[in-house]
């Protein structure tokens, strides 16, 4: 049947009627019985070619949408459903009436929910596995690894039948099988190979060598999931070839819709770069030429090439620790002059966090060659206010992150120090937690100035005006302290000013303040500041039912922070002080809600 040929010209504005004609013929020519629903399948197989799948999705039944028998009449798609089922009453179609229909099985299955026709469809379909005959094999494993993304319960019934369908399968279309190893979901990846293990070529170590096999499964082996990892370095050891240099495939799945294989992409191809690393340089440019191409895509409202930039992100991420000397400034250069204005805050966050990794790799022996390359932007004349803002808050923290690799007494450590504090203000959290993360090291150079520079962020944290500068001084405040070491705390009267602001009932960004330090302080020291916790623990509790409602959600992100980092014994300690509270219901309950 040579449907192939005439599924194109049923969207033709002259000829589709003729088309039509021919369809309905070619329908009745399938096996009896499913032969006397030829009309109903020629027309369904017109609407796929030539309707919207809005359109479609209203034709086919969802789950819920009542029995058949409860409606007054059957819709197209039940029809022939009903037909298939009858058709098969006896035992699979001929190979050539199951292609014919497949189109609208296929149709079915690739609904975005489970629909009323689901189990009877598949159903049909396992009956249609012989590894022998010329099946539409690879689009059923596909339709397969849909549905078992859509409805993880078939996965009982869906994972012995990719492994049956696999059987048939030939060594030029194991690339094709691989695409499930790009699903979302970690047991739809595991399903895919756990199939092309069946596959006759790969059990039997016979595969010949083929890059899109490479890519599919190399990026598999480094899948952020270890499982899917472990499973994938049996298939690796199975196809037994090199994964050489063509990296094309790792490129193109840096931009991927997925964040697993944005991620598994990013790892593979920094493990591909260290095995040949006469292949880092060109492979850096094509990273930076994608990002030119992926930042001019989309118009004004929409940034449509964000992924791919966020991929790239990920890779300079991966690839820290293959970089050698020479391409430090050229990773450096290209992260200032492009991504660090990056209009997407995640990719920006990304990119700081990559020069952060560089560095924190790659710093101590390469100071000399470093420094002088953020001094000179950070000495430059602004000529675009607001992007230069964003590169600067970038610049400055990858300097704070090299100058803890300069000598305790070297003046540009102050100099450090001071730019940090002033990119504390930027409304930006991801921003704000590199600073904090910078702060700590270089605080060895500090000890005589640490009392002035604590009072400067407590002032912060409890007086300014802007929100987004009152969080900043909490981060600054906590990783100056794990800096200093948690004496600090009293030495420096730290825990009194913020037990002071909790009580100060005169002023709500007092006790806001002193809840946002409490949260981050949490958050960065851990357990060492667990003693501290059972102190304070009285104030936070009646901060649940402060009358302002930026004081009561502080309250919350403290205690999610505090009980995220106690111990099991300090659990014990908190909950007398917890039950004393017991009878104000909704306080206790809020704050059990953090212990989950």
């Amino acid at each position: 049947m040579q449907v192939r040929f005439v599924d194109p010209l049923l969207r033709s504005p002259i000829v589709s009627e003729v088309a039509y004609e021919a369809m309905v013929k070619l329908a009745r020519c399938t096996a009896p019985p499913l032969c006397n629903w030829a009309l109903d399948i020629a027309t369904a197989l017109r609407l796929i070619v030539t309707e919207e799948d809005r359109v479609l999705l209203d034709l086919i039944p969802l789950v819920g949408d009542g029995e058949a028998n409860d409606r007054p009449s059957l819709g197209l798609f039940e029809r022939i459903i009903n037909g298939l089922s009858v058709s098969c009453k006896s035992g699979p179609l001929p190979v050539d009436s199951f292609t014919f229909v497949f189109p609208i099985i296929e149709r079915i299955l690739i609904s975005s929910k489970k629909t009323g026709l689901h189990d009877d469809v598949l159903r049909i379909l396992y009956l249609h596995m012989d590894p022998l005959l010329p099946l539409p094999r690879l689009r059923m494993l596909s339709v397969l690894y849909h549905v078992l993304g859509v409805i993880p319960a078939y996965q009982a019934s869906i994972g012995p039948a990719l492994n049956e369908l696999s059987l048939g399968l030939q060594p030029n279309e194991v690339a094709p099988a691989l695409c499930g190893v790009y699903a979302k979901d970690v047991h739809v990846r595991m399903a895919c190979l756990n199939a092309v293990k069946c596959i006759p070529a790969v059990a039997s170590r016979s595969l010949p060598e083929n890059v899109d096999v490479a890519t599919s499964i190399w990026i598999a082996l480094h899948d952020p999931e270890k499982s899917i990892a472990e499973a994938a370095e049996d298939i690796w050891d199975r196809y037994g070839h090199d994964f050489g240099t063509d990296y094309s495939g790792l490129f193109k799945a840096l931009s991927h819709c997925n964040y697993n294989v944005r991620l598994a992409a990013a790892e593979a191809l920094a493990a591909a770069l260290d095995e040949n690393p006469d292949s880092i340089q060109e492979s850096l440019s094509t990273l930076f030429s994608l990002y030119i191409r992926d930042a001019g895509f989309g118009d004004e409202n929409i940034d449509a090439g964000w992924l791919g930039r966020q991929g790239i992100a990920l890779a300079l991420h991966s690839a820290a620790d293959v970089l050698r000397t020479k391409d430090l400034p050229v990773v450096m250069t290209f992260l200032i002059s492009r991504a660090l204005a990056d209009p997407n805050a995640d990719v920006r966050g990304r990119m700081i966090n990559a020069g952060i990794l560089i560095i924190d790799k790659h710093g101590r022996e390469n100071v000399s060659l470093l420094f002088p390359i953020f001094e000179n932007y950070l000495n430059k004349t602004a000529s675009d206010e607001e992007k230069y803002d964003l590169v600067r808050e970038g610049v400055v923290i990858f300097t704070g992150a090299l100058a803890k690799h300069l000598a305790k007494d070297d003046p540009k450590v102050h100099a450090v120090v001071e730019k940090l504090l002033d990119v504390l203000n930027t409304p930006s959290e991801a921003v704000q937690r590199a600073v904090s993360a910078c702060l700590s090291p270089l605080m060895q150079s500090k000890q005589d100035d640490a009392s002035t520079l604590v009072s400067l962020l407590l002032d912060h944290l409890m007086k300014s005006d802007k929100y987004g500068e009152r969080r900043g001084a909490a981060f600054g405040l906590a990783g100056v302290v794990k800096g200093l070491g948690i004496s600090s705390l009293k030495k420096c009267g730290i825990v009194a000013v913020l037990q002071e602001g909790l009580l100060d009932r005169n002023s709500a960004k007092c006790r806001e303040g002193a809840l946002l330090g409490f949260e981050c302080l949490c958050e960065t020291l851990g357990r060492l500041f667990e003693p501290y916790v059972i102190q304070m623990l009285p104030l936070l509790l009646v901060s649940f039912s402060d009358q302002v409602v930026a004081v009561r959600e502080a309250a919350e992100c403290a205690a999610r922070a505090m009980m995220s980092q106690l111990s099991a014994q300090g659990v014990k300690l908190v909950l007398p002080s917890l039950l004393k509270v017991g009878s104000v219901k909704s306080i206790a309950i809020r704050f059990l809600v953090c212990l989950t």
